[in-house]
């Protein structure tokens, strides 16, 4: 699996026990605790996934990351079909 999709499954995760998931604010060192990647990795990965539409990222200070529908429905849609989005080839 192309590594912008663990991080938004991290992403997934952060957000997905909550009652409204997109509106869900995620800061950058929740993400970074949580992966094997460098700094400037997850940095490309979440401006890959931002053009896809599948995150939102606010320029507040610091900066916040929510997860669209469109991103929720992503996950989904590859854990129905893979079983775990992680481990996804």
């Amino acid at each position: 699996m192309d590594n912008k999709y663990q991080t938004l499954q991290i992403i997934f995760d952060l957000v997905k026990n909550d009652a409204r998931p997109t509106k869900t604010v995620v800061y950058p060192n929740e993400i970074i605790v949580r992966q094997q990647f460098a700094w400037h990795d997850i940095v490309t990965h979440l401006n890959e996934l931002k053009a896809a539409h599948l995150i939102n990222i606010l320029q507040h200070s610091p900066a916040v990351i929510l997860i669209t529908e469109a991103g929720v429905q992503y996950i989904l849609s590859l854990k129905s079909k893979t079983g775990n989005v992680l481990y996804a080839a």
